[in-house]
């Protein structure tokens, strides 16, 4: 399969991820946690350009608010502090992104990498939590109340964020460490003929 090939199915599974879980925020027996964060890591890492962070973040924006307006997300509704998650999303992306461009420096450090990259989930929620207690939660505002918003928060972004980005990106580098070893043997190969 050519990169386009591959990009667009990439393109076709995120967006079948985003399209199965944004209509709920926690994982539960019949649900799988969203995955809005982890797609728009793994886009920023497979995909690369803005053009598909674009198109994703249509895309989840578009399932929120087909969820809100059916009613499907009880309690929820649409604020000036959702603009904010687009923030949220584009350092997610360029996380990924980064992850990506460390791949040139060995399976290894570029696997070490791509988990100190997976703590842009914490800041990524800051900038959700944060929008969201600012202007969605009534004054007065504290620090305590902001640091109580975000860790309630915070738990369940990170959970969803790795129930779905570790397991693909650990594929990925076994993948990669499998097509290593076997263009190392096949050399060998050739060198012993």
């Amino acid at each position: 399969m050519n990169t386009v090939s591959h990009r667009l199915l990439t393109a076709l599974v995120l967006t079948i991820m985003v399209v199965l879980t944004q209509s709920h925020h926690f994982m539960t027996l019949y649900h799988f946690p969203p995955a809005a964060f982890a797609v728009m890591y793994l886009g920023g890492f497979f995909l690369k350009r803005l053009s598909w962070f674009v198109y994703l973040s249509c895309v989840v924006a578009f399932i929120d608010s087909l969820t809100i307006s059916l009613g499907a997300a009880a309690g929820a509704y649409f604020s000036w502090s959702y603009l904010f998650m687009f923030p949220a999303y584009a350092l997610l992306w360029f996380a990924g992104l980064w992850a990506n461009q460390q791949s040139n420096h060995g399976v290894m450090k570029s696997g070490v990498m791509t988990l100190i990259s997976f703590f842009s989930i914490a800041l990524a929620e800051m900038i959700a939590s944060g929008s969201f207690y600012l202007l969605k939660t009534p004054n007065p505002h504290s620090v305590s109340g902001l640091i109580q918003y975000y860790t309630t928060w915070a738990y369940q972004s990170v959970e969803s964020f790795l129930f779905w980005a570790l397991p693909i990106m650990t594929i990925y580098y076994v993948v990669k460490v499998a097509a290593v070893f076997i263009k190392g043997g096949s050399h060998q190969d050739l060198m012993q003929r």
